[in-house]
């Protein structure tokens, strides 16, 4: 660490601009040509190599007849900075060809739902290349908030919007809210009323999320005071344990069609409306200086509203 923080100590010390001069001489074995393509003066030119020529032991360019020549260490240099500068060059210049980092922050579940479709249409485009990143949500609002304001991440998704003036919230889609049980139930199926379904046991959701808590005391208005014997953050772990207990639970009507057959659970048409399940994109409102992450973000947006245009209400 002591090693990096000297580095960047020497590098501060140091003009890079000095390089870009390197590159454009060596390039054009002249220095009239490349004060021409830099926008300077032949002068000002000779004067950055001058400068440069004082971090190394060596002249870097010697004169050849009425142009120059780069020397063996100057042929070095050029081999050891080319990629960097490349690269720097290729981010500022928004190249169609460059491959653009996507980060994408959601619950497990919602990940499961929406970004398989996600991937699998920028990644059959031969005109979008970008690598997708999925990290999962934290449970902190704010650091959620902070992800996109400091650009840890592109996208969230998530059941809530973001309340700030510097964030874009738009609602994906939004589905009914399902009650399920495991295929196996020795007591209910079909529809149940809420006094046939009050003394069974109960999953619930950990998160403290202000939805969460909405829906879950909704439903101890509906059934009253409930057993419940599992609890935990995850979605997807409560359907895995009512299939294999008498335990009932809850989850987005998508959810339930997708893990049905894989978790086998069975639908209960219950009496009471459960409600709705709302998804929503969040993205930072810089991504409209960033034509390339633009493109993106409206992208993906394009491709969940299609699919979801079935449960969109």
């Amino acid at each position: 660490m002591f090693e990096h923080q000297d580095s960047l100590k020497s590098l501060r010390k140091f003009d890079l601009n000095l390089l870009t001069v390197f590159e454009a001489v060596y390039f054009y074995k002249s220095v009239s040509k490349a004060a021409d393509i830099l926008g300077m003066t032949s002068p000002a030119v000779s004067q950055s190599i001058q400068r440069l020529r004082q971090y190394f032991p060596d002249p870097l360019f010697i004169r050849d007849g009425k142009g120059i020549s780069a020397t063996v260490f100057a042929d070095s240099m050029h081999e050891n900075i080319k990629g960097s500068l490349n690269g720097i060059i290729d981010i500022f210049a928004d190249k169609g060809d460059s491959i653009r980092n996507l980060v994408i922050w959601s619950d497990p579940h919602l990940a499961q739902l929406l970004i398989p479709d996600v991937c699998s249409h920028l990644m059959s485009s031969a005109k979008i290349k970008c690598r997708i990143a999925h990290n999962l949500l934290p449970e902190d609002p704010i650091e959620v908030e902070h992800a996109l304001l400091y650009h840890k991440a592109d996208i969230i998704f998530d059941i809530v919007p973001i309340y700030n003036s510097a964030i874009e919230s738009e609602l994906i889609y939004s589905e009914k809210i399902v009650m399920v049980c495991s295929k196996n139930h020795p007591r209910i199926s079909g529809e149940v009323t809420n006094s046939s379904i009050k003394d069974e046991r109960y999953t619930t959701i950990t998160k403290n999320r202000k939805k969460i808590n909405e829906f879950r005391t909704k439903i101890d208005i509906l059934l009253g005071k409930r057993t419940v014997s599992f609890a935990s953050p995850s979605l997807i772990t409560s359907l895995a344990v009512i299939e294999k207990t008498n335990d009932v639970g809850f989850c987005p009507e998508s959810m339930y069609e997708k893990f049905k057959d894989i978790y086998n659970i069975k639908r209960l048409d219950c009496e009471a409306d459960l409600g709705t399940y709302e998804v929503y994109m969040s993205y930072s409102k810089k991504a409209q200086q960033d034509k390339a992450l633009l493109d993106l973000v409206n992208k993906v947006k394009e491709v969940l509203i299609t699919q979801n245009t079935s449960v969109l209400r």
